[in-house]
């Protein structure tokens, strides 16, 4: 199954102190043509009959999908229904949103796409998530609460991405206890708060720091997994070292990105991955060009299937982390040294 990272719109109704600089301008088209929109149907349904056994997710993303209203998401649906007729089974959705644009006037549509899931992130610490300020972050998280609710009601599932930075730091524990609290599922990831270029040093953390924050909260995820089993990276990497599941890796961790994801801008552009696109490397050529096939056959495509061989028998060679590490990130990798072909420096936390 591939996942299509679909960013239709780089707009966003808030302003999280840490989120990624767009480093591209997308040719200036903060979101989707409708044009475009449709192309990309036509793309899929041309994927997916030539290839039977293959699977499409899209993860609507953004920027902040909800910005772009219910209307758009019809569209969506009806580009879907006119061109995918015999593919459409074979296409699921999700959605990664702040939430706090999230109403009933999405839920028809939303069912109807069929989208179960939807990701978000959620702060504990004031003046982090939001519009600035303490006072922007708790009118940020009255809405989020509120969103969250409906999204229950209405028979929606959710999880947390939490990111950690510096300030997390201080209360590992405190801020382990309020997320897995608040998701009915226990459904949160735990990331390291990552920059391309600028790294400001309030809120970007070393390797070390993460491994230290993790390793604050594990004991008590630990005693309490059974209950809380959707708590990663620790799921899906005891998982794999005790019950040997080596399909459950993360997508970081995995070595098989280059199969397994994609991310279409609202150019039309085609990128790597979702942090690809925002940090403008390894584009793919655009949709109203390219098919998708052609897209996943780039050279920089095949250059990263060699990557895991590459690292295995070089930089990776004999570590006993191989197994759920693969070298790490290859967009860490690019973003430090200029090239996939090294591993991640964000190893060591392995």
């Amino acid at each position: 199954m591939t996942t299509v990272i679909f960013k239709a719109t780089d707009l966003c109704n808030s302003n999280c102190i840490y989120c990624h600089a767009i480093h591209t301008d997308h040719q200036n088209i903060k979101v989707m043509p409708y044009e475009i929109l449709e192309k990309f149907f036509i793309r899929a349904n041309e994927f997916l009959t030539e290839k039977p056994e293959e699977r499409l997710n899209i993860v609507w993303h953004g920027g902040e999908p909800l910005t772009l209203g219910p209307q758009y998401f019809y569209k969506a649906l009806e580009f879907k229904e006119k061109h995918c007729k015999d593919t459409s089974k074979r296409i699921s959705f999700e959605m990664q949103s702040n939430l706090t644009l999230f109403s009933r006037e999405y839920v028809d549509v939303l069912k109807k796409l069929e989208v179960q899931s939807i990701g978000t992130s959620y702060e504990t610490i004031p003046a982090v998530r939001g519009w600035g300020g303490k006072e922007g972050s708790d009118k940020y998280n009255k809405q989020f609460l509120r969103a969250v609710s409906l999204l229950e009601h209405e028979g929606f599932s959710w999880g947390i991405i939490y990111v950690v930075t510096k300030l997390a730091l201080k209360n590992p524990a405190g801020i382990f206890r309020e997320l897995v609290n608040l998701v009915p599922s226990a459904s949160v990831m735990f990331n390291p708060v990552t920059y391309y270029k600028s790294r400001p040093e309030q809120f970007a953390i070393t390797p070390e720091e993460f491994v230290d924050f993790l390793g604050a909260i594990f004991p008590e995820w630990w005693h309490d997994r059974n209950r809380l089993s959707g708590i990663d990276p620790f799921n899906a990497l005891v998982d794999n070292i005790i019950n040997g599941n080596t399909n459950n890796l993360i997508c970081v961790d995995s070595g098989k990105c280059a199969d397994t994801h994609l991310s279409i801008t609202p150019d039309g552009m085609a990128w790597q991955c979702g942090r690809a696109s925002d940090w403008g490397l390894m584009d793919y050529g655009s949709i109203m060009e390219y098919s998708l096939s052609d897209i996943l056959n780039h050279p920089q495509k095949d250059l990263m299937r060699k990557r895991s061989s590459i690292l295995k028998d070089g930089e990776c060679k004999d570590c006993r982390f191989w197994d759920i590490c693969h070298g790490g990130c290859p967009l860490d990798s690019l973003g430090e040294t200029g090239s996939v072909m090294h591993k991640s420096p964000w190893c060591w936390i392995k």
